[in-house]
């Protein structure tokens, strides 16, 4: 029994991820209602609650700061040696190779494998990462200009107001925290079957460069945070949270960045489609080296 364990917390990911391919074969929807109320309520309510709820001391903040960016500093050269070993170069392959599932897939995973803590640090590491996605991955999508979208969302200032909360110890009344609490844990369902439609919507694709970023993203991405948790001495649940969101595959919204840049879109979604697919193998065994 315990060979199969690690497959508990993935069992339920992607079959909600399959519950929304398979509703993009029989109806077609507009999802932009949906992502904005994930992104405007459902989210910044998650962030918030998650943090505010359990004592989060300032360590673990600085572990798992100090661990995304190290993690970002390998892949990083990882992707500037793939470059130079194989004479290409594409900004639509360096993004979604960089910036990992950190939503949709991490937070359920962290969720259902290691319980309220995980969820916790997965949720500091999540808006960690969205905060260098929205300002790092467009800087190199551009090239420097629109870098300052972070500051059009409101995931960075329920962070700030979630983090006063915990370190400070102010205790939020329950009547208020329970609806906040409702609210951002109906985010993590939607996020998997909204990524599971996506899927279904990607029309064809790429092989080749498309097959080298999803395998850097995912092994290159978990030796790098097996790196990153060596180097700055990561313990329990901070190391276990880094190490599962190396391997993550990349991001669906690294596509819709690409397409709206212009950067290899097809490139970035035939990544994303691939490293997906090779993370319902990959994950298990991650969970099983970890737990």
């Amino acid at each position: 029994m315990e060979l199969f364990e690690p497959l508990a917390p993935v069992i339920p990911v992607f079959f909600l991820i399959a519950v929304g391919f398979v509703f993009a074969h029989w109806k077609k929807i507009s999802l932009a209602p949906l992502t904005e109320l994930i992104v405007y309520l459902g989210t910044p309510s998650l962030v918030f609650t998650s943090l505010a709820g359990k004592p989060l001391v300032a360590t673990d903040i600085a572990v798992l700061f100090a661990g995304t960016v190290t993690m970002f500093a390998a892949v990083g050269l990882l992707i500037r040696l793939y470059f130079f070993s194989f004479r290409f170069r594409s900004r639509g392959f360096a993004v979604p190779s960089l910036f990992m599932n950190a939503g949709n897939m991490g937070l359920p995973l962290a969720l259902f494998a290691f319980g309220q803590p995980g969820m916790q640090r997965a949720t500091l590491l999540f808006v960690i990462i969205t905060s260098f996605q929205y300002s790092l991955g467009i800087y190199i999508l551009t090239g420097g200009s629109n870098w300052k979208e972070i500051f059009r969302l409101p995931l960075l200032y329920t962070t700030i107001a979630g983090l006063s909360f915990n370190l400070g110890q102010i205790k939020i009344p329950e009547m208020l925290f329970q609806p906040l609490a409702l609210l951002g844990q109906s985010t993590l369902p939607l996020m998997l079957v909204g990524l599971g439609y996506r899927l279904h919507n990607f029309q064809s694709l790429q092989w080749g460069h498309a097959l080298g970023g999803a395998l850097l993203r995912i092994f290159g991405g978990f030796a790098a945070a097996w790196l990153a948790v060596h180097l700055i001495g990561a313990e329990g649940v901070n190391r276990q949270v880094l190490l599962l969101y190396g391997a993550l595959p990349a991001a669906v919204i690294n596509f819709v960045l690409t397409e709206k840049y212009g950067q290899d879109p097809q490139l970035a979604a035939s990544i994303v489609v691939l490293s997906t697919f090779i993370s319902v193998f990959t994950i298990p065994v991650v969970l099983w080296l970890i737990l």
